[in-house]
């Protein structure tokens, strides 16, 4: 019962750790993805074998210097990790309690970004176990870059043994999305992209229709391709569209990236990395702004 009654107040903690670790991961992770733009293939595999190293290394110093850290390994990936993993148990009394009492206001983020160690005395290893989050989540990132490209490299040299053989045409269809939205449900989600300015213009309900049909009226611009991400993906993990909406995305050639620069159409790659990016990011800005859309459309 005591752990129960502790529960919200660790529940508390953990949206500090997550905003916290947020924030570093998508520093990393958006730094790694820019240096990809100037680097050729065998330096880019370079650089990312030594990222890994230098990463692994990190993690095996911290957990050889902080035992309590042990089970974090087993949890990072958990929102909850706090809760799920025995990271509180292995902190001694004193430890827990100024968990038990710390005060949940007085976090201040813009203290803590310029000294991160800041509230570990108030948190014991806070920033410890940050940092350690972080870098796995990191490395696991890492470790995905590296089989995508795997997987990429077997699939070029298979094609290039095989004979080239006939392609059968893709059979057409007016729901590849497999979409079962209503049209009261397009018209209140054409609001919920023009509320966030999710496109570099508005969208009515025929447009979007359109979109959701394979056939848009007019190829639009992502402003953001994260928001693109999360508005899909919401709809899919709600039952309103098929699961395979990154690839209907790009197969249809659905919309231009947001770089200006050049008419380029967002790919799936474009669409993984935006959606692997918002399985951590907190309902805050627009991303809560279409999430109270998604919530509601089902009642219409």
């Amino acid at each position: 019962m005591e752990v129960l009654a502790l529960k919200p107040q660790l529940d508390g903690i953990q949206e500090l750790f997550n905003r916290c670790i947020n924030h570093a991961y998508r520093v990393l992770t958006d730094r790694i993805t820019a240096q990809s733009s100037y680097l050729d293939h065998e330096q880019m595999r370079e650089l990312e074998q030594q990222e890994y190293i230098r990463t692994a290394d990190e993690l095996a110093e911290l957990y050889l210097r902080h035992s309590v850290l042990s089970d974090i390994r087993y949890c990072y990936s958990d929102a909850a990790f706090l809760w799920e993993s025995s990271f509180f148990e292995a902190l001694n009394a004193d430890e827990k309690k100024k968990y038990r009492t710390f005060s949940l206001p007085s976090f201040d983020y813009s203290r803590y970004e310029c000294e991160p160690t800041i509230y570990d005395v108030s948190l014991p290893y806070f920033s410890v176990v940050v940092q350690t989050v972080v870098l796995e989540r990191y490395a696991a990132y890492l470790g995905d870059r590296k089989k995508t490209e795997r997987c990429a490299e077997e699939n070029r040299s298979a094609d290039a043994e095989l004979p080239p053989k006939a392609v059968p045409p893709i059979a057409e269809t007016d729901n590849p999305f497999d979409s079962t939205l209503t049209e009261p449900q397009v018209a209140f989600l054409a609001e919920a992209v023009n509320d966030v300015k999710m496109f570099n213009v508005p969208l009515t309900a025929d447009d979007l229709a359109a979109i959701l049909a394979g056939k848009p009226h007019a190829i639009v611009r992502s402003n953001n391709n994260r928001l693109v991400a999360f508005f899909f993906s919401g709809l899919s993990s709600r039952g309103l569209i098929t699961p395979n909406w990154q690839s209907v995305i790009a197969n249809y050639k659905l919309f231009l990236s947001k770089d200006r620069s050049r008419d380029k159409y967002i790919n799936q790659s474009d669409l993984s990395t935006a959606t692997n990016y918002i399985r951590d990011v907190g309902a805050e800005g627009k991303y809560a702004t279409i999430e109270k859309y998604l919530k509601q459309v089902k009642k219409l």
